[in-house]
């Protein structure tokens, strides 16, 4: 009985020992790979460029929106004759499409549910392109 209790002593003991060295062996590799990362440090600059040559122009508003919500629709200078007062601005830029930009607007009116709202509407030809770009700020009121 000695000698089973030796042996299965001895293999318990044996397995560990294999167990430490397997797992000493997979640390050393760990670490010898780790050694081969480096870490960077790196700072990105921004660039923004602006247009000096822009040329906005504004323009008279007719997409969709002033037809669906013609209840709630006003000019700016309509808005001031009024005495409303503005809540909420926001805008809509660089859209090459009317239709695009009317969506956009529709969504945050819908969203937003104001008593009115007024939208300027500007555009630029851009020569790289050959098309105008629009961007509309959309005031809203109670």
């Amino acid at each position: 009985m000695k000698k089973t209790l030796v042996a299965a002593l001895l293999i318990s003991l044996s397995a560990g020992v294999s167990a430490e060295t397997l797992n000493e062996a997979a640390h050393h590799k760990l670490d010898s790979a780790m050694e081969q990362l480096i870490t960077l440090d790196e700072q990105t600059d921004i660039l923004i460029t602006v247009d000096k040559n822009a040329n906005f122009e504004r323009v008279t508003y007719q997409g969709f929106v002033k037809d669906v919500y013609s209840e709630i629709y006003t000019t700016s200078h309509k808005a001031k004759q009024l005495g409303l007062e503005k809540v909420n601005k926001f805008y809509v830029y660089n859209e090459s499409n009317i239709d695009k930009l009317s969506d956009k607007i529709a969504v945050k009116i819908d969203q937003d549910k104001p008593k009115a709202f007024s939208v300027d509407l500007y555009r630029n030809y851009r020569n790289d392109s050959g098309k105008f770009s629009y961007i509309a700020r959309i005031i809203e009121y109670k």
